[in-house]
């Protein structure tokens, strides 16, 4: 089986048609779609949406919502998802609206179990994003470790630059094991950032040779800075890949 790569829909700079040419000519096999508490990510929501759905090119919506917005946010996300014809959508959790305490992850776990429920009745599978230690919710092995206990259905889409550790990363990867990646580098000494692969010192090849060996899930490359960093990046996570 070879790998499927992905890249990210950069609205703020490209038109969508452009982005899925880049794709195209790229050996990418589907877009990241961005999705907040605006909708879609473009001042012309359902202009975007419509035209997206018209294209046609395989896409997967990453939808970055706080804890307190994912419930008013499941029926258009929902509706959003069946409009495009997806049938897998990631769910990148966040806590900045209050506090995080022991009890925190508990209730984004029943956020997520009625999420879940919705979407499987339709079909789609949802994936949750780790964070990192910016963002400590749903971050650590023990808060991943109770969500899929509560949610065995739930996938995972394992965030490589939100790792603390390479021991985190491992324990991670025990707990659940990912069927999709967001790959971006960083420097490991930093608490957070994403940055082209080569930019940082995250030690891929140890990652994919001692880690996930012969990891066959998706892949997005989760680079925004310019075209070439995306090329060059997909090519180095592929080497080490087809070695």
């Amino acid at each position: 089986m070879i790998n499927q790569f992905g890249c990210c829909a950069r609205y703020y700079k490209n038109a969508y048609k452009d982005d899925v040419l880049f794709a195209e000519d790229n050996g990418f096999s589907f877009l990241q779609l961005m999705y907040n508490n605006k909708r879609l990510l473009n001042k012309e929501v359902f202009m975007q949406a419509d035209e997206i759905k018209r294209i046609g090119f395989p896409g997967i919506l990453h939808a970055c919502l706080d804890i307190n917005e994912i419930e008013g946010h499941s029926n258009e996300l929902m509706e959003t998802v069946k409009y495009l014809g997806h049938k897998e959508v990631i769910l990148h959790p966040i806590c900045r609206s209050e506090k995080i305490v022991d009890t925190t992850i508990f209730r984004l776990s029943k956020i997520v179990r009625n999420l879940l429920l919705t979407m499987k009745k339709e079909g789609i599978s949802l994936f949750l994003e780790n964070n990192s230690k910016l963002d400590p919710i749903f971050s650590t092995t023990s808060q991943i470790d109770i969500m899929f206990k509560e949610n065995p259905d739930l996938e995972f889409v394992l965030d490589v630059a939100h790792i603390d550790n390479y021991a985190h990363l491992e324990e991670m990867v025990n707990v659940k094991y990912p069927m999709l990646l967001h790959i971006t580098d960083r420097k490991l000494e930093e608490i957070h950032n994403h940055v082209p692969i080569g930019q940082g010192n995250i030690d891929f090849k140890y990652i994919f040779n001692e880690i996930l060996p012969d990891y066959r899930g998706k892949i997005i490359i989760e680079v925004f800075q310019s075209d070439e960093d995306i090329i060059n990046s997909k090519k180095y996570i592929n080497q080490i890949l087809t070695q």
